[in-house]
């Protein structure tokens, strides 16, 4: 199979996640994105705050607020990739790996737990086997998708370090929005089957929902990162 990487117009066409059957779904495999979908909100900045200040301090914390706007901007004007690498780097550069993976278990995971989708849970934890698919670096999101949820696979942009610092850049295939999602979800499971039902809420998420077999929409006025 070939993946190919031309995405529809009609995305917005989903079926809504409402009319998803949980029953009959322990041997099938699910494929979520995070935030707007397994998470209600559709923001991802709140928890990249919360890196900021736990592991950099109130200057990191003012820093990534004065970067924010200029982040905004590129998001939602020029580029999605571009305005999230701009948050990723204001919120990790120069911090330490093994410093951002404490917060990540001992303060993210309280705060993602409030925040989960329960439509979205309850279809998702009806699967067998579970899949999370989010532009969110990993180093973030795995203790909680993993010991919370029992996720099987997180994929998720994973961050550059340097001798167990983080550089603020991001390593191939960089930011995982779009095709480039598509492209490491088809990878990770190339010797196996595809997932059999995707989640998405947002129009990028189609290049890999269109892969499965079923596809449910979560029903947002509008989907967003900052």
């Amino acid at each position: 199979m070939a993946y190919n990487h031309n995405t529809s117009k009609h995305s917005c066409e989903f079926p809504s996640i409402t009319n998803c059957k949980t029953y009959g779904r322990n041997k099938h495999t699910v494929v979520s994105n995070l935030d707007g979908t397994l998470l209600l909100g559709g923001s991802s900045f709140p928890y990249f705050a919360l890196v900021a200040f736990e592991v950099g301090g109130p200057l990191r914390l003012l820093f990534l607020l004065l970067a924010s706007p200029i982040a905004g901007i590129i998001y939602y004007l020029i580029s999605e990739t571009a305005g999230i690498r701009v948050l990723i780097f204001a919120t990790m550069a120069g911090m330490k790996v093994s410093d951002i993976k404490v917060v990540a278990r001992a303060v993210l995971t309280k705060f993602y737990s409030s925040d989960l989708h329960p439509e979205t849970w309850q279809v998702f934890s009806a699967c067998g086997k579970r899949c999370v698919l989010t532009a969110n670096p990993r180093i973030m999101v795995e203790p909680f998708l993993k010991e919370y949820l029992g996720v099987d696979f997180v994929l998720g942009t994973e961050i550059d370090s340097w001798k167990g610092i983080a550089t603020g850049l991001v390593k191939p295939p960089g930011v995982l929005v779009g095709s480039n999602k598509a492209q490491v979800l088809f990878k990770a499971f190339k010797d196996t089957s595809l997932p059999q039902l995707a989640l998405g809420d947002r129009e990028t998420d189609y290049a890999y929902m269109k892969l499965c077999k079923v596809i449910r929409k979560i029903s947002f006025s509008e989907a967003f990162m900052f």
